[in-house]
């Protein structure tokens, strides 16, 4: 029988990586159901993968730690990179051409690879701890039904696998989409969308996929209209588009007007509610599971927008500042982009029109100051208003 790891009760990734790297089988959790996986450069691990299942010739997909990793496998393209971008880490495989020889047993004699990556903490660690990929096929027998927790595996799995390691309930509980890219084109499967093919249905509809493929983006701010903001808005630089379409999804707003800022991975956003009241509702809305916004990473409120003058942002912090209690405490932050005025400078010149306690540490309030060129967003909000999604990440890990 297989060691067991209890993922809640902390595990080595990196140990589990060697079992894989030196050739071992492991039965691992995902977003989608548990998978089987092993070394997928090695040929004899993917054949025990095989036994295991007690399939026939038929390819099997491989889970990667990243776009990154992925495009070392296998060539996207661009409608690949779009959908990759789009839905990724998620519970989409994409069948693309390869780009490095992998063995016969795995690709099933093409000369193409599904990939994905996996929306599942504990599964990226080990994939990456084993390289970086890892064959991700679902952890039954053939013709058997997928197990989506570690207690329904089949004891013909368990007695040819070394590791297990139990997550709890896979979140999706069904198999992934699976779209196929590139030529050749594939014998099965419905074309969706021009080099683009439906192979297998799953959590993610057709509709969506053809969608990230040349669907209306959200409504960018027109020319002329750049000031006209009142949240801001950070991703990684490279997901402004993802950024944009998810905070639509996970607000159910779907009047935000956007607009660049020039800086990566810094938008600008117009919401039709009190921007507050938007990040109040944005934040319990991800509460529950901040993981499901993949792209967006802070949303700030703002409540005033001035020139980013000395003089014109006193004056609306001294309209605002009325909202601060008495016996309260405030912090000043400002954030500067492409803006030449000193930090310190206008931290003491703003601190003079509030007639509070200086808390720097633990602070009732924040004076919030945003400087993007020659315009100013100004916010007087409580430290929760801002919703950081990478603090409510690590302490949701924490809690747990």
């Amino acid at each position: 029988m297989p060691r067991w790891v209890c993922a809640a009760e902390g595990f080595d990734p990196s140990e589990i990586g060697g079992t894989v790297r030196g050739g071992g089988i492991i039965v691992y959790p995902t977003d989608t159901v548990y998978g089987i996986g092993c070394d997928p450069r090695n040929a004899e691990a993917v054949r025990k993968v095989f036994a295991a299942k007690r399939r026939e010739k038929k390819p099997m997909p491989v889970l990667v730690d990243s776009l990154q990793s992925a495009e070392r496998l296998v060539d996207l393209g661009k409608a690949g990179r779009d959908l990759a971008e789009r839905f990724w880490p998620g519970a989409l495989t994409i069948v693309a051409p390869l780009r490095e020889r992998l063995p016969e047993e795995l690709t099933g004699g093409r000369q193409k690879v599904g990939v994905r990556v996996p929306d599942h903490p504990i599964a990226i660690a080990i994939i990456a701890a084993s390289g970086g990929a890892l064959v991700g096929t679902s952890a039954n027998v053939s013709g058997r039904r997928a197990a989506i927790a570690a207690g329904d595996l089949d004891p013909e799995i368990l007695n040819e696998v070394e590791i297990v390691v139990d997550a709890g309930k896979a979140p999706a509980g069904m198999a992934s989409t699976v779209v196929e890219i590139g030529d050749p084109i594939p014998e099965v499967g419905k074309k969706i969308a021009d080099g683009v093919w439906l192979i297998r249905e799953g959590p993610i509809d057709v509709e969506r996929i053809r969608e990230a493929l040349g669907g209306r983006l959200p409504q960018m701010g027109t020319p002329g209209r750049g000031e006209e903001f009142n949240i801001i808005v950070t991703t990684q630089r490279g997901n402004e588009r993802n950024c944009m379409r998810e905070l639509v999804t996970l607000s159910g707003e779907p009047s935000i007007r956007f607009s660049r800022t020039g800086f990566p991975g810094l938008l600008k956003g117009e919401v039709q509610s009190d921007p507050v009241e938007f990040c109040k509702a944005l934040a319990a809305r991800l509460a529950e599971d901040p993981w499901r916004a993949r792209f967006v990473q802070k949303v700030t409120p703002i409540q005033e927008v001035t020139r980013a003058e000395a003089e014109d942002i006193r004056a609306a912090v001294r309209r605002l500042a009325g909202s601060i209690p008495e016996g309260a405490t405030f912090r000043i932050t400002v954030n500067k982009r492409g803006s030449e005025i000193s930090s310190s400078g206008l931290i003491r010149e703003v601190a003079r029109e509030i007639e509070r306690k200086v808390d720097l540490e633990h602070p009732d309030w924040i004076v919030d100051i945003e400087l993007i060129r020659d315009v100013a967003g100004i916010s007087v909000i409580k430290p929760g208003d801002i919703v950081s999604v990478t603090k409510m990440q690590e302490e949701a890990l924490g809690k747990n």
